[in-house]
């Protein structure tokens, strides 16, 4: 269920380059996020991406992912926790998009 890994690096306090590793091997799985739309922002959603992973470990806001070759800018306030029945986190899913 989940085939990736990813280390999730965040930003040196004092040149703000995204280069301190924050987490070695998250597990997880990159899924293709669904295009619905047909409009000029569907360039932006083709690089578009979700990362979803097991565990209590919150990626900050401002974390970018790497991702086998590529790298990947972790969306601000997209993370969010799917719960069980007895509240319990299931799955957690962040938003993703290819970085430049």
């Amino acid at each position: 269920m989940f085939p990736d890994t990813a280390v999730v690096y965040t930003p040196d306090p004092t040149t703000g380059a995204l280069t301190v590793v924050a987490n070695s091997a998250l597990r997880g799985r990159l899924a293709v996020v669904t295009i619905t739309t047909s409009g000029p922002n569907r360039a932006e959603l083709v690089s578009a991406r979700r990362w979803l992973w097991q565990g209590s470990y919150e990626i900050p806001n401002n974390a970018q992912l790497l991702v086998g070759t590529e790298r990947w800018n972790v969306a601000a306030n997209s993370q969010a926790a799917e719960r069980g029945l007895s509240g319990q986190v299931i799955i957690r899913r962040a938003d993703v998009e290819r970085a430049t």
